[in-house]
């Protein structure tokens, strides 16, 4: 039986004057084509463009190509699509489809400055890695590290966006806080073997509110698995209700919390929280 091809157009939201679209009649193949389904969220919901106003930017703006928001999303669609290290993007850089997802006007790479980055439009792995490794002490003066992360605003942004989702404040929240294992594969600093998990790793603290993610601090495995549970969730509470204009953050700290139920087993901690005198926000 022959085989029949679809011959429907589907339209994407357009790249400036570019239009976006989907065909079946072959061309240039991508094996990545799920992330234009991630690109129309990102328009929806602008969570990588707030994510970047995570980071302050010291770079001389005559020398630079890359705004801080096109290295962010392009690392964060690489880890969408399965590519976790850094040096993958030295290959999908030649991808077009990345340079969408990542926002580049020119997709095909014409348009750079360097002659040995044309036709690679989006940023390469040293890009990456000096936005990753730059020291929370930079500023204008150091020579490479120039683009610095706040994890203050990191924080601020997950309440947020859990502020968001809600038309409605809710009269309680409840948060649930889990501890994992991160297993590390070499001599990385503050590595240490875990009895339960059988590996060495890290052991990152999470927590939710059914599915959204309130907060993530990275830890060391050497550790008691609840550690800092009580202080993060009292942080998380607070910051809810401060961004509501309900109460201050000192009586909020006072108030918020009024039960916290540690179980270690399992590295799983339930914190219950009651939140009062909420009142309607127009988001």
């Amino acid at each position: 039986m022959k085989t029949e091809c679809e011959s429907e157009v589907i339209q994407f939201q357009n790249l400036k004057n570019r239009e976006v679209i989907g065909k079946f009649n072959g061309g240039t193949i991508t094996s990545d084509g799920g992330g234009i389904l991630l690109r129309e969220v990102e328009k929806t919901t602008g969570i990588i463009r707030d994510s970047a106003s995570c980071f302050t930017d010291y770079r001389d703006k005559k020398r630079t190509e890359h705004t801080v928001e096109q290295p962010v999303s392009q690392r964060i669609y690489g880890l969408c699509c399965g590519y976790d290290d850094p040096n993958d993007h030295d290959s999908l850089r030649c991808d077009p489809l990345s340079a969408v997802l990542c926002g580049k006007e020119d997709p095909t790479g014409s348009d750079r400055k360097r002659k040995e980055d044309i036709g690679k439009p989006p940023a390469g792995k040293s890009t990456s890695n000096r936005m990753e490794l730059t020291p929370a002490t930079a500023d204008e003066k150091v020579r490479y590290e120039k683009i610095l992360f706040s994890s203050e605003k990191a924080d601020n942004l997950l309440i947020d966006i859990f502020i968001r989702s809600h038309p409605i404040p809710p009269e309680r929240i409840i948060t649930d806080a889990d501890a994992a294992d991160d297993p590390v594969h070499g001599n990385q600093e503050g590595r240490f073997f875990h009895g339960y998990y059988k590996c060495y790793c890290y052991l990152p603290l999470y927590f939710f509110c059914r599915d959204h993610l309130l907060c993530a601090r990275l830890r060391s495995s050497g550790i008691d698995a609840s550690e800092g549970t009580t202080e993060e969730s009292e942080r998380i509470v607070s910051g809810v209700s401060v961004s509501h204009g309900l109460m201050s953050e000192s009586h909020c700290a006072e108030t918020a919390v009024s039960a916290v139920m540690k179980s270690c087993y399992g590295a799983k901690i339930r914190v219950l929280t009651m939140c009062r005198d909420w009142r309607r926000m127009s988001v």
